[in-house]
């Protein structure tokens, strides 16, 4: 399955150009290379120069060259292929039908989330009087984080002894002192860039103070060593909450249409998961990407931490937030 990993980059670039041979038939062929007899069409460089992201003007020949010479090693490898009849290879088959499902359920998720309408500035304004913590009352935190590895199981006693500690240093002087085995880090986030539950927890400390954390495999020591208040104004966070509310009303829409055709549809289970019922929920919304022509699918929230029970992750509140946030 290695050989097929490697070919299948290229032939998911083919596929995504239009027949060569039917754009020529239509007359509506603007050819920019043959490779062997077999064109290269502008509307395929310029597909392959939309996936390379926001190109300069200055930049935009180089770039092209640049892409079309891939393209001809692209083609030269699909011919070749051709020739050694791996299109008919079972699992290059498989390979290509998994992708054009995939690709199909995503242009379809795509549709559905197109309906999703703009939020009204109420909605906006209620995001964010409901969300100080991101907006008017928004921190950035610098914290020192002490992982002790078998720390659960003495979280009393090192509660205790920690507790005169009024720096990271004598927070750290005194689990070596005490034999604890941890691993330190320091780190500078902002509000946006924390699990919300985690954020609403040091919300409520001060500097000098340390969260406690209990993690699956060790105990976190969450040291706040400084505390820097930076509110974004309603005006300034109206473009981030217009997105995160687009993004949220696009999952929510996805992952009832799919609740929707689970409950109309006829799905039967053989062999191993003959017992096996469908529920009447999605068991997640399916991730999206991009499909030729559209704009980007909607994004997930990041999920918050379970309250006592893991570290903070990377990764914050919403990834439209923590992107819209970090351009203020």
């Amino acid at each position: 399955m290695k050989k097929i990993a490697l070919i299948v980059p290229a032939l998911m670039l083919v596929m995504a150009g239009c027949s060569k041979h039917e754009e020529s038939a239509k007359g509506s062929t603007q050819v920019v290379a043959k490779v062997n007899g077999d064109e290269i069409t502008v509307h395929q460089l310029n597909f392959a120069l939309s996936k390379a992201g926001k190109i300069d003007q200055a930049q935009l020949k180089p770039a092209s060259e640049k892409v079309l010479q891939q393209m001809v090693d692209v083609e030269l490898l699909k011919q070749k292929a051709l020739a050694a009849k791996l299109d008919r290879d079972p699992n290059v088959l498989q390979v290509l039908e998994a992708t054009r499902q995939q690709l199909l359920a995503q242009a379809y998720m795509q549709k559905v989330a197109a309906k999703q309408a703009q939020p009204s500035s109420d909605d906006i304004k209620k995001f964010y009087d409901t969300h100080p913590e991101l907006f008017s009352e928004r921190n950035v935190y610098v914290i020192q984080e002490f992982v002790v590895k078998d720390g659960n199981q003495h979280a009393s006693e090192i509660e205790a002894g920690i507790t005169p500690a009024k720096t990271g240093d004598e927070l750290g002087k005194w689990l070596k002192d005490n034999n604890y085995v941890f691993t330190a880090n320091a780190s500078r986030k902002a509000a946006e860039q924390l699990p919300l539950d985690l954020l609403k927890k040091l919300n409520t400390l001060k500097s000098g103070d340390t969260l406690i954390v209990k993690g699956p495999d060790a105990l976190v020591l969450l040291f706040l060593a400084k505390v820097d208040r930076q509110p974004v104004e309603v005006d300034k966070a109206k473009p981030v909450i217009q997105q995160y509310l687009v993004n949220a009303g696009q999952q929510t829409l996805i992952k009832n249409e799919v609740a929707a055709l689970r409950k109309e549809a006829k799905v039967e289970f053989f062999g191993d998961f003959s017992t096996l019922t469908l529920d009447s929920k999605p068991a997640a919304v399916p991730a999206t990407a991009p499909v030729a022509g559209k704009a980007d699918a909607p994004a997930l929230p990041a999920a918050p931490a379970a309250p006592g029970e893991a570290a903070p992750q990377p990764g914050g509140h919403n990834k439209a937030i923590e992107k819209g946030l970090s351009g203020l």
